[in-house]
């Protein structure tokens, strides 16, 4: 027999607020005392007002993981502009690319490694989930850009993961949606009620070796 509550999270709150004002009405006639109906309404209240916390908090957190990427972003495509304008200086030496902590150039190439494109900055994730059942996941060392977001040299694409629930406490709960060659990735999703996402991303050579992973990113989509 099927539940008489709803399922999901906003179904419950407003069978709540239904059934705590039937009380309030008719509570008395079926042998409820004032206090047991006080309560009821108190805790209803309660859980009414949680939800709405909680509501507000998630935004003020999406909010504040946006405006972090997008900080960060923008100070390391300024910092890249910059490297790109002292290593075509040509009074620019190796002791001070060293000492600013960019790329001294190698004069004597080696070959390509397995272990080379773990020396990559992992990418970043940047989704956008703003369209219905639909996940726009941007990745790369500068996500919020794709004008500006090319691959490292040397590989072929990203490996994207994700996990349903938001960041798994356990890295085999972690699922392998692709290997995209090119930013961005869409995610189609299916779902009844508003569902947390995570995603991360690894660079993957021509080799198909596969460097660190990157921060994950989390998102709740809409339905």
């Amino acid at each position: 027999m099927a539940d008489y509550i709803p399922r999901d999270e906003a179904g419950r709150i407003e069978w709540l607020q239904h059934f705590a004002a039937w009380m309030t009405a008719y509570g008395a006639a079926h042998g409820f005392t004032p206090a047991e109906i006080t309560t009821l309404n108190t805790d209803v209240g309660d859980a009414d007002t949680a939800v709405t916390d909680t509501v507000d908090k998630e935004a003020i957190f999406r909010a504040a993981v946006v405006a972090k990427q997008g900080a960060i972003g923008d100070a390391i495509h300024l910092a890249r502009e910059d490297v790109h304008r002292l290593q075509a200086d040509p009074t620019m030496t190796d002791a001070e690319r060293a000492a600013a902590g960019i790329t001294v150039p190698d004069l004597t190439p080696t070959p390509a490694s397995a272990s080379a494109v773990h020396e990559h900055v992992p990418p970043e994730c940047a989704p956008d989930w703003s369209k219905r059942l639909q996940i726009t996941l941007h990745f790369g060392l500068n996500p919020h850009d794709e004008h500006r977001n090319a691959r490292p040299a040397g590989t072929l694409g990203a490996q994207i993961q994700y996990c349903r629930g938001g960041i798994p406490e356990h890295e085999a709960d972690w699922v392998t949606l692709d290997i995209d060659t090119e930013s961005p990735y869409i995610h189609i999703i299916h779902e009844d009620t508003p569902t947390t996402y995570a995603y991360r991303a690894c660079w993957v050579d021509k080799k198909l070796n596969h460097g660190p992973y990157g921060d994950p990113a989390v998102c709740t989509v809409s339905v």
